[in-house]
């Protein structure tokens, strides 16, 4: 793991995926990540990364908030065993992770970006357009609520006209 700033990511655009996705309480089975359904949607998860790779993506940049982000920078450390030039970038919003699960994700991540040291009051919006401006791909799982998170980094992508995969978490 190598901890660097905004300023220094060098890894190119259009060989970027990033993910953006629901926290536990907006999914229908919370923190439950024995519930079929969450095992339905890692695979699901999966899926979509072994198409990007196969399509030249190498960079998978992840928000590293619970849930979707988590699911998502596993999934990459997982399949990167077998895919070679995969690489998971664990974006922070500030710091390097609040979690002994998160801290274990950036410490095999190939690279750690850290927006800021301390929180702030847009260090949220700032991740989600950092994720959008250095991917050439957006893997979203989402629910339809317009009044999140996800909705706004959708509308970033859009807006950048970047593609869009979006996997439904009621499905």
């Amino acid at each position: 793991m190598r901890r660097i700033g905004k300023n220094e990511y060098d890894c190119e655009r259009q060989l970027g995926v990033c993910f953006t996705g629901h926290r536990p309480d907006k999914l229908p089975w919370g923190r439950d990540e024995d519930d079929e359904r969450c095992a339905a949607l890692k695979k699901r998860i999966e899926n979509e990364i072994k198409k990007a790779y196969s399509q030249g993506a190498r960079y998978f940049l992840s928000g590293m908030a619970d849930g979707v982000d988590t699911y998502a920078a596993e999934a990459v450390l997982k399949l990167s065993i077998l895919h070679p030039g995969m690489k998971l970038i664990a974006v922070f919003p500030y710091g390097e992770g609040d979690s002994p699960r998160k801290k274990r994700i950036a410490r095999r991540a190939y690279r750690v970006v850290s927006l800021h040291d301390e929180y702030t009051r847009t260090c949220f919006f700032e991740r989600n357009l950092f994720l959008v401006k250095n991917s050439a791909r957006v893997i979203a799982c989402f629910g339809g609520d317009t009044a999140s998170g996800t909705a706004s980094t959708l509308k970033m992508a859009r807006q950048e006209g970047i593609d869009i995969v979006i996997l439904n978490i009621d499905d």
